[in-house]
C-alpha cells in the first residue's frame, strides 16, 4: 500500500510563526520573534529540523535593499605548487603567509560567480562591523559545503597568476564559519 507524503509547514520553535521556506532554502529569521534557524544537518532529532543559527548584518546594509549571505570564515592556507614555466611561488607563498578572511556566497550562483566573488573579497575583505537586522537573499549554500567552496577559491587564485600551473597542493584551515549579510 503507498503512503501519501504529508506536508508540514515550518514553523519557528520559538513563536511558531510560519517561514516562509522556499525550496532550496537551508536559513531562515523569524519575521515575529528575530530568532535565525537553519536546517540541522547534524542532529535530525532538534526541534522541527531546525537548529538556532546567529545571523551578523553588515552595518552599512541599506534596509531598503535585499543584502547578500555570505558564510564568512578566517583561514591558513599552505601551498604546494610546482609549475612548467613562469614560477610565482615566492608571491603565493607570500600572499598565503598571513591568516586570510574567506567570505563565500550563501547564495544561489553559478560556480564562475561563487569563485570570482570569493577571491574579489578574499583579496579586500569587508570590514565586518555588525549593524542592525536587515531584508536577505535565500540562504542555500550550506555551512558544511563552505570548505570545498573556500577550495575552489584558493584554487581561483593560483590559477590567476602569471605563470603556468602544473600542480597545486593546498592545506586550508578554517574557523567555524559565521553567516554574514552583506551588501
Amino acid at each position: 500500500m503507498a503512503q501519501s507524503i504529508t506536508l508540514v509547514p515550518l514553523l519557528c520553535p520559538n513563536c511558531r510563526a510560519a517561514l516562509p521556506a522556499q525550496p532550496d532554502e537551508i536559513a531562515w529569521r523569524c519575521a515575529e520573534c528575530g530568532q535565525a534557524w537553519q536546517l540541522a544537518e547534524a542532529d535530525p532529532s532538534s526541534a522541527f529540523g531546525l537548529a538556532p543559527l546567529e545571523i551578523f548584518f553588515d552595518a552599512r546594509l541599506d534596509p531598503r535593499v535585499h543584502g547578500r549571505p555570505f558564510w564568512v570564515a578566517e583561514g591558513r592556507v599552505g601551498l604546494r605548487r610546482e609549475t612548467y614555466s613562469g614560477n610565482q611561488d615566492r608571491q603565493a607563498q607570500e600572499f598565503w603567509s598571513q591568516p586570510r578572511r574567506f567570505c563565500v556566497p550563501a547564495f544561489t550562483c553559478p560556480l564562475e560567480t561563487l569563485v570570482s566573488l570569493g577571491m574579489e573579497l578574499l583579496r579586500e575583505p569587508p570590514d565586518l562591523q555588525p549593524g542592525p537586522a536587515a531584508p536577505f537573499t535565500a540562504v542555500t549554500l550550506p555551512r558544511a559545503d563552505v570548505r570545498d567552496m573556500a577550495e575552489f577559491i584558493v584554487v581561483g587564485v593560483e590559477a590567476g597568476r602569471k605563470d603556468q600551473l602544473k600542480r597545486l597542493e593546498a592545506n586550508l584551515q578554517l574557523s567555524e564559519p559565521e553567516l554574514w549579510i552583506l551588501r
